[in-house]
């Protein structure tokens, strides 16, 4: 039986900052703004305060009320990235691993369990990974590391958590931390020596502006028919990570955002990226990759959206 889902909160003061958070959404006319409300907000209450979203049969996923960025998708119960759980859900039964990484605080992670055999995810903040494990740490089936997905394991490199939004954090790179912003050292692990050898996994990779590493790091995973869902950001118009992949002659791209669509050339990645402030998620693997195969038997047998 399929079910909406619910919300519960953590104690009487949740429920309450959540009704004033609902307020608050209905007046912010930015995603900034609401991010403001949010953390001021947040500094009034006890800052464990959370609400809890039980959808079907994953496991309950815990946001803390001061979190700008989840709760936006809590007030309202509205579906997040519809075009990721897709694939998911296309994948189910073709490949017994699901790797997440870049893993947040676990939403994918939650609701891949029911649907493979193996999860493993990988959170390179130390405070966010203290969050997944509270979402995702004693599941059945799921691992968990912190580390940083890069070209190879073993680099101990600068982690930025950026002070505006946890969604943002990043390995430090060309643009300095801000003055505001918290560092810290995290050690590096390759996708190649998460993926066990001769397995086809499907992966999720948000790894905000580290993902040609990543990939590069993918080499043998790629060649043994794992799939790809990566995000290239509305702000890039060069569409970076895209326009590396399409540059590998053996690699297919396609977006998943209705049906599971092939993106051949940097325009058709441009066209479907119309949002500036949003990250879009595509798939990407070799043509001869037998989960791709599955994957698109899976969307061509699924309803079309009229």
């Amino acid at each position: 039986m399929i079910t909406s889902p619910r919300l519960t909160f953590s104690s009487p003061a949740a429920r309450l900052q959540y009704m004033l958070l609902m307020g608050l959404f209905r007046l912010a006319v930015t995603r900034g703004l609401y991010g403001r409300f949010a953390r001021g907000l947040g500094r009034l209450f006890d800052p464990e305060n959370a609400v809890i979203l039980h959808d079907g049969d994953a496991a309950p996923y815990r946001i803390l009320l001061n979190d700008g960025y989840w709760t936006r998708f809590a007030l309202y119960l509205a579906p997040y990235e519809p075009e990721v759980d897709a694939v998911l859900r296309a994948a189910a039964g073709a490949t017994p691993l699901f790797c997440d990484l870049g893993a947040n605080m676990g939403y994918w992670t939650t609701r891949a369990v029911p649907l493979f055999e193996r999860v493993i995810a990988v959170e390179a903040s130390a405070r966010t990974f203290d969050r997944l494990r509270v979402n995702a740490g004693t599941l059945p089936g799921v691992t968990i590391h912190r580390a940083a997905i890069h070209a190879r394991s073993g680099q101990v490199l600068t982690f930025v958590n950026t002070h505006l939004s946890h969604a943002s954090a990043r390995l430090m790179g060309a643009v300095p931390a801000g003055a505001q912003d918290r560092t810290e050292t995290v050690t590096t692990l390759a996708i190649d020596d998460l993926v066990p050898t001769g397995t086809a996994a499907l992966i999720k990779l948000d790894v905000e502006g580290a993902e040609i590493e990543a990939i590069a790091g993918a080499a043998r995973a790629l060649s043994d028919g794992s799939v790809l869902i990566y995000e290239d950001h509305g702000n890039d118009p060069d569409c970076t990570v895209s326009a590396h992949l399409l540059a590998q002659p053996e690699m297919r791209l396609y977006s998943s955002e209705s049906t599971l669509r092939p993106m051949s050339d940097l325009a058709s990645v441009r066209a479907v990226k119309t949002d500036t402030f949003k990250g879009y998620n595509f798939v990407a693997a070799r043509a001869d990759s037998p989960l791709l195969a599955r994957i698109q038997e899976s969307f061509a047998k699924a309803p079309q959206p009229r």
